[in-house]
């Protein structure tokens, strides 16, 4: 009985050596670098006509983010439609942006 006792502990004894050895090597990664530069910002045009329908957006809560600027939309249908084409209903408004009411 003894003999069994020793190896039991023997054993028990090199499992928590191996995982001991095993959490040595599991020391944490050095924190991610910083990206250099800061996420764009959206540019809000504030457009008062849709891009999409020519209808005023009103108090509209309809916008869209294209290319780093945000455009506003008169109903979730004009989404859909601007979603298929965004380049362009973005090139209309930068070519006449009075038309669509940014100022």
């Amino acid at each position: 009985m003894n003999r069994k006792m020793v190896g039991l502990m023997s054993v028990a004894a090199a499992i928590l050596l191996g995982n001991l050895l095993l959490a040595d090597d599991m020391s944490p990664s050095p924190p991610a670098t910083q990206p250099t530069t800061q996420p764009m910002a959206a540019i809000d045009l504030r457009n008062t006509i849709c891009p999409v329908s020519k209808e005023p957006v009103a108090n509209s809560n309809n916008v869209v983010v294209y290319d780093g600027k945000v455009y506003h939309l008169c109903c979730p249908d004009c989404h859909v439609d601007f979603a298929k084409d965004p380049d362009k209903y973005a090139k209309a408004v930068a070519d006449d942006p009075a038309k669509y009411g940014v100022k």
